[in-house]
């Protein structure tokens, strides 16, 4: 990495911003009222909302003592969360970049750890754990947001990836917020987030971790995570599911599929298969619990396409871990749609032993 890089602050923190009014007050006092000592810019990026998100914004940035470090850019128009993502990665001057999202908060003191982390031990990312909690700040479980990582330290080559992949239950969060991650490393790696309404956090993780030589994990909570009643992650309180959506989660974790082939030749191959293949069985298995809800309707032919597996039947018969389950995806894959479905339906109400 070139050492050299004068940075004009230690942290650009990364906030996108659409339809947070309710929560972006709390949000952006806990950038703003952090205890770390160092040089700090806080990126606003907004992305073009209706509502009073921006004008909460700007009066902090007036009247907080710190609101100076408050840069707000505007999108030409509403874009969505990954665009804002790479615009951030764009215009942020610091020597490490952190993502937050606009309707979750910080601990008071989680840039300060994360950053000495970072400064000890050069890494290239330090995650700290993270707390689901509800609107009014308790504590909820919520098992894609709660994760409390031992402290370690990682370094040399798929360190990181032969941690967070050791096993097929969950050790490492796939989301790339509370991540403080070195930008002369994602610049480097030519790291960017993709295209997509969704989930662009997964992908962009996805890619990144196989290519982390140096990093820490924090058993601190910095980070809460907010589970708000409506939201994309939360289908049990929502009356209409959009089609589209169920589209969207489909592609990302086809992508998440594509990408584990580029993986043959790591010693996690077969677990990050079955990682994988998992994560789309409990996406399809949300979808057919929901499926009364989605509109227009959701058909057996799209899922079963979506459990196809992205390595065939030869390759998998050769797997020293989790062959038999492996096998048993791969069938779900292959056989006709409705037999596919009778079958998902029967392991779905065990699907908590996969």
């Amino acid at each position: 990495m070139n050492t050299k890089t004068t940075y004009k602050y230690d942290i650009s923190i990364g906030m996108p911003v659409y339809g947070v009014e309710k929560y972006i007050r709390k949000s952006i006092c806990s950038v703003l009222d952090q205890t770390i000592d160092c040089n700090l810019e806080v990126l606003v990026i907004d992305d073009c909302g209706t509502d009073h998100s921006m004008d909460i914004i700007r009066e902090c940035q007036a009247s907080h003592p710190k609101g100076n470090i408050i840069r707000i850019i505007r999108q030409p128009q509403n874009m969505g969360c990954w665009a804002a993502r790479n615009k951030i990665l764009d215009e942020a001057k610091g020597k490490y970049i952190f993502l937050i999202d606009a309707d979750d908060y910080l601990s008071p003191d989680a840039l300060e750890k994360l950053y000495q982390a970072a400064e000890e031990h050069q890494a290239e990312a330090v995650y700290g754990s993270v707390i689901s909690v509800d609107e009014t700040g308790e504590p909820v479980v919520f098992s894609i947001g709660d994760m409390i990582l031992p402290h370690k330290i990682l370094i040399g080559e798929n360190q990181l990836a032969n941690y967070a992949n050791h096993s097929v239950r969950p050790t490492l969060y796939n989301f790339i917020w509370n991540v403080l991650l070195r930008a002369d490393f994602i610049k480097e790696k030519h790291l960017r987030f993709k295209k997509t309404r969704f989930a662009d956090d997964i992908i962009f993780e996805t890619d990144m971790q196989p290519l982390i030589t140096r990093a820490v994990l924090l058993s601190d909570e910095t980070y809460y995570y907010v589970l708000r009643p409506g939201s994309l992650s939360n289908y049990q309180q929502r009356e209409i599911i959009e089609l589209d959506e169920i589209k969207q989660y489909i592609w990302v974790y086809s992508y998440l599929k594509e990408q584990v082939k580029r993986l043959k030749d790591k010693t996690y191959f077969e677990t990050r298969c079955t990682k994988v293949m998992k994560f789309m069985f409990h996406v399809i298995c949300g979808a057919i619990k929901n499926k009364n809800k989605i509109h227009p309707a959701l058909t057996n032919q799209i899922i079963r396409d979506a459990m196809k597996h992205p390595v065939g039947i030869s390759d998998l018969l050769k797997f020293k871990r989790y062959k038999k389950i492996n096998i048993g995806f791969w069938m779900i894959g292959a056989l006709p749609p409705m037999l596919s479905i009778w079958i998902i339906k029967a392991i779905g109400k065990w699907k908590h032993l996969i």
